[in-house]
């Protein structure tokens, strides 16, 4: 079991509200008519157990969470160690990229609008409001 909350009546969103996927992504989720809890990274940081077991769940490393040209001297080629990836993005919020959805025991890791439709099995015609 592990350290975060899961319910398969509600939708967990990890997210930045720094670009335009992240302030889309709550009118798309709605669309599944479940309850929605957005988690913007700019204001609550998962603590270091919670990026490991969501990279776990997802089988990738915390790396590729995050978009290095938002970052100074830092870039994907940069060699460093899980827990340097987590100290990057508690730095570095707006460099978070897609967003990581939880619903029940499910966990995905998407980038696009595209991603979240196919993953709820939204149809577009059902959004009313974006």
């Amino acid at each position: 079991m592990g350290v975060i909350s899961r319910d398969k009546n509600q939708i967990n969103c990890i997210y930045a509200s720094d670009s335009d996927f992240g302030n889309q992504l709550e009118g798309y989720l709605k669309a599944s008519g479940k309850k929605i809890l957005m988690i913007n990274l700019n204001d609550t940081m998962p603590t270091p157990t919670q990026w490991q077991e969501l990279a776990t769940d997802l089988n990738v490393g915390i790396n590729k969470f995050i978009d290095f040209s938002k970052i100074k001297n830092i870039d994907d080629d940069s060699n460093f160690d899980t827990n340097d990836y987590v100290t990057i993005l508690i730095n570095n919020p707006k460099a978070f990229r897609g967003a990581i959805i939880l619903n029940g025991d499910k966990t995905e890791y998407i980038t696009t609008v595209t991603e979240v439709l196919k993953y709820f099995e939204i149809d577009s015609s059902d959004i009313k409001h974006l």
